[in-house]
């Protein structure tokens, strides 16, 4: 079956691309993207579901809120990005299908690994393990997707995609909270090896993936389409260093925003818990809900939004959107932190989440109108090793570390969520403003071909 029976590719500029105007997305094309966003969510549940256990590991192993960040943020994405650059260009000269079925393989096996640890260093390493496996995932994705929708389609198409991370971090929060509520304080007994409720958790997550791995298989991989030889990483990082005033101001912005979503992603259940007076069973439900209700609107919201300003020809109408969101993230997280108990700080939660996760499509559609199809799976591995690095692995670290700076009992991470997220979105804010009219000319060229 060729890319052109599929209806994927159609008139081609001299960048690689797909012209809007006449290439309109297939049946398949959808069910793809929903495919892909099934699996990103699955990579999200194994990736958050320690978000939820903060409170019962730091009771196992006696660790401080600066460790709880490392495991949340630090050991994930040390291997993530030492992956990330040659997955991303296995990505665009070998099979996507394969690369998101042994990745997804990887960080399932090591999820259930996490089950097994016994120590901070068990923990560690298998989380350096999850996140070698997810640095598979979205080169391979934003490839794919690059192949199947013109570029008026695409935010629409990646929001779809970064929805599956928002639902996936509610189900990691609420379902883990169910199990968690449905287990005694002992745990369970299976194939005659005790686990206590966390590490239960842990084993639970790892199976999802392990079932979904077989449906990744029949992705149906598109005809590659460039004007040029065998694309390599020198060739990405030379169209890259062409256009640095447009490509480090986008990735400066998309980093902050990102970095707000993995902070409060990590942090949010055991504020709720320490600071707020809820049970860590309570927490995770409470801010699983408000995840499910707020993140996967802001996701369309911004995937929308985006598709809309493209057609209207608006200058940088991804970056655009990352600078409203951001914008309007910092007094939610200011009224999250001083509300006084009860349900207006869940309220607030809400208004957050929804406000950055309208950032998370356009992060990633902002970045492939700056790319030529060819280069698109090497420079986003160059993008999602700098995000992971940045964002999520100094995101929840530094949160930890001002947390026990201001001190981590009751007030210390309120006032370090609030602290962090001023000053990260003052340096996203600057750099979207600074970079709008450099993203808009280089999208142009490419656009003219």
């Amino acid at each position: 079956m060729t890319a052109i029976s599929l209806g994927l590719e159609g008139t081609l500029g001299t960048n690689g691309g797909v012209a809007p105007r006449e290439v309109r997305a297939t049946p398949y094309a959808w069910y793809l993207a929903g495919l892909l966003a099934v699996a990103h969510l699955v990579s999200f549940v194994d990736r958050y579901v320690m978000s939820l256990l903060i409170e019962p590991i730091r009771m196992s192993f006696g660790l401080s809120d600066t460790q709880l960040g490392m495991l949340t943020g630090g050991a994930f994405a040390l291997l993530y990005a030492a992956a990330a650059l040659p997955l991303g260009r296995l990505a665009d000269i070998r099979s996507r299908r394969m690369l998101i079925a042994c990745g997804l393989t990887v960080w399932s096996m090591a999820t259930a690994a996490c089950a097994l640890a016994d120590s901070f260093g068990g923990l560690f390493g298998a989380r350096l393990l999850v996140g070698v496996g997810e640095a598979a995932l979205v080169p391979a994705a934003m490839s794919l997707l690059g192949a199947y929708f013109a570029r008026d389609q695409m935010g629409r198409a990646i929001s779809m995609f970064t929805m599956g991370a928002a639902l996936g971090k509610a189900t990691a929060l609420i379902g883990g909270a169910m199990l968690l509520a449905a287990l005694t304080p002992a745990g369970l007994v299976l194939l005659g090896y005790a686990l206590l409720p966390w590490q239960a958790v842990f084993l639970a997550a790892a199976t999802l993936g392990l079932i979904l791995v077989p449906f990744t298989l029949t992705i149906v991989e598109p005809a590659r389409h460039s004007n040029v030889g065998a694309p390599t990483l020198a060739d990405a990082l030379r169209h890259m260093r062409r256009h640095l005033r447009a490509f480090v101001p986008h990735i400066i912005a998309a980093c902050s925003t990102i970095l707000l979503v993995q902070a409060f992603g990590a942090w949010s259940p055991a504020y709720f818990a320490r600071e707020r007076g809820f049970s860590i069973v309570d927490a995770g439900f409470a801010v699983g809900m408000v995840s499910l209700a707020a993140q996967p609107i802001g996701n369309l919201f911004g995937g929308w939004a985006t598709d809309r300003l493209t057609r209207k020809g608006a200058k940088g109408p991804a970056i655009t959107v990352i600078l409203c969101g951001m914008t309007c993230a910092v007094p939610c997280a200011l009224l999250l932190v001083t509300l006084p108990d009860g349900a207006l700080p869940l309220f607030a939660l809400g208004a957050l989440l929804f406000s950055v996760s309208t950032t998370a499509g356009p992060c990633l559609a902002g970045l492939q109108a700056l790319t030529p199809a060819e280069h698109r799976g090497a420079v986003t591995s160059v993008y999602m090793c700098s995000m992971t690095l940045v964002a999520v692995g100094l995101g929840p670290v530094i949160v930890g570390m001002a947390s026990d700076y201001f001190g981590s009992g009751k007030g210390g991470l309120g006032v370090a969520l609030g602290f962090v997220t001023v000053v990260v979105a003052t340096i996203g804010i600057s750099a979207a403003l600074i970079g709008r009219g450099a993203v808009a000319r280089v999208v142009a060229t490419l656009d003219r071909g």
